[in-house]
């Protein structure tokens, strides 16, 4: 019993970061039609960020980590309004520019800080006994508490804020949204840089657990587009439960199985669900 609540306590964390990450992938696709696939080099972005400000400016560390969040999605604001705006339309367009994106950004990540795992401080120290059976780590506590913290204060935005209204208005109909009011480029602009932000908030939470390298992008992204898939297209709630699954499936998996099983895992849970649902367990059927 308790390596078995270690183990859910431990996918229980996955799952909320898996979730986090993919609700930028999903409300950048929702909105824009477009795919992201420099989503991974974001994230691993943020993480360098994070510690670079913590470490070597001496920043506190969790203003490092918000500061971190707050550079990707300048980053992300300056990426749609000079690469993406001009390929909507065109999705193959915006598809190539984004994976060539990624290449360059990962490159430049062994370029400039090497292929050596990078990492922030802690933002806690010591353990807590869970359960009364054993000892879990602050920080990952810590880290559990702000990805959910996050993706409630997103689901407020995007149910309770204008902001979010405008956005439900583009993603349902653009021409009639445009027709009320409502300016389509600027709301594109501003949510695939939430979606950027996103995949930063995640990276920043995760990077003092689990140390940043330029590679460990490309197993963030097809993680999230897993994630998205999983959940249903266009679902955030379907993104939050399809996180949460698949965070509990591979840490099972690994613990019960093997840790060389660990995306096998992934796929396997993807495919069983799509075989009974291919919307994805929230997704909606085109009319």
């Amino acid at each position: 019993m308790q390596d078995l609540l270690l183990y859910c306590t431990n996918g229980l964390l996955l799952g909320v970061i898996y979730a986090l990450s993919a609700l930028g992938v999903s409300l950048i696709v929702g909105i824009m039609n477009v795919i992201n696939f420099s989503h991974g080099e974001l994230y691993v972005l943020a993480g360098y960020f994070s510690a670079l400000f913590a470490r070597a400016l001496g920043l506190p560390v969790l203003a490092g980590a918000g500061l971190a969040v707050a550079v990707v999605f300048l980053f992300g604001l300056l990426v749609e309004r000079t690469l993406i705006r001009n390929t909507y339309g065109n999705d193959m367009a915006s598809l190539i520019i984004t994976f060539v994106l990624s290449i360059v950004l990962q490159n430049a990540y062994l370029l400039i800080f090497g292929p050596y795992p990078q990492k922030p401080p802690n933002w806690v120290d010591g353990s807590t006994r869970l359960f009364g059976l054993f000892y879990y780590g602050n920080q990952r506590l810590a880290a559990l508490g702000a990805g959910a913290v996050v993706i409630a204060v997103l689901f407020l935005v995007v149910k309770k804020t204008w902001f979010g209204k405008t956005v439900r208005a583009v993603a349902q109909d653009r021409e009639m949204a445009a027709m009320v009011g409502v300016n389509p480029d600027g709301v594109n602009m501003l949510s695939f840089a939430l979606g950027c932000a996103l995949a930063a908030a995640a990276g920043v939470i995760l990077a003092p657990i689990f140390p940043v390298t330029p590679t460990v992008s490309v197993g963030v992204s097809l993680t999230a587009f897993i994630v998205v898939v999983l959940g249903g297209m266009g679902s955030l709630g379907g993104c939050v439960i399809g996180g949460l699954i698949l965070g509990l499936v591979q840490n099972l998996g690994s613990a019960y199985v093997s840790s060389g099983y660990k995306h096998f895992f992934g796929f396997f849970i993807l495919l069983l669900v799509l075989t009974v649902r291919p919307t994805g367990l929230f997704g909606r059927k085109q009319l």
